[in-house]
Order: structure tokens, then sequence, then C-alpha cells
């Protein structure tokens, strides 16, 4: 159950990192919750799949205040699809 609460929040982070990538919305206020949300999991969980979604926590930081847009973006989206699989798949 715990793995489909944690699934849908990646979703939701990854929406709004979506949005803003592609320059249709800024969700400012969800992204950082994204943010604290994947660095937080990231903190508490010390696993090496936790230290990359730590990773991703600290590039939303990065294009929620810089509005960069790079191709670091394409990996978290792949690593969102790989978690999303192996959720469904378990």
């Amino acid at each position: 159950m715990i793995e489909w609460i944690f699934m849908v929040l990646d979703l939701i982070s990854l929406s709004s990192l979506s949005l803003a990538h592609f320059q249709i919305a800024a969700p400012l206020m969800i992204l950082l919750i994204s943010a604290a949300y994947l660095i937080g999991k990231g903190l508490i969980f010390k696993d090496v799949m936790s230290m990359i979604d730590l990773l991703c926590g600290v590039y939303i930081i990065l294009v929620a205040f810089l509005h960069i847009s790079s191709f670091f973006y394409y990996f978290v989206l792949g690593w969102f699809i790989y978690k999303l699989i192996s959720t469904v798949a378990h």
C-alpha cells in the first residue's frame, strides 16, 4: 500500500516537473513540495533508489528557481517510468 502512495506522489512530482520543463506552467509551490518530498525520502531511506530520488529532488529545485531545462529531465522521466513499471509489476 505504501508503494502506491509513494507512486502517486512521484507522479505528481513528475507532472509538475514536466509542466515546468516544457514551459506550459510553473507550479512553484508544487515543485517545491515535490522536491522536499523526494529529498526527504532520500534522507530517510538511505538506499540507492532513494538517493536517486534525492538527486531528482535537487534537480526539481534547480528547475523551480533557475528555470533550467536540460537533458537530465529525460533521465528523471525514465527513472519515474522505471519505478512505475516496477511498482505495477510487483
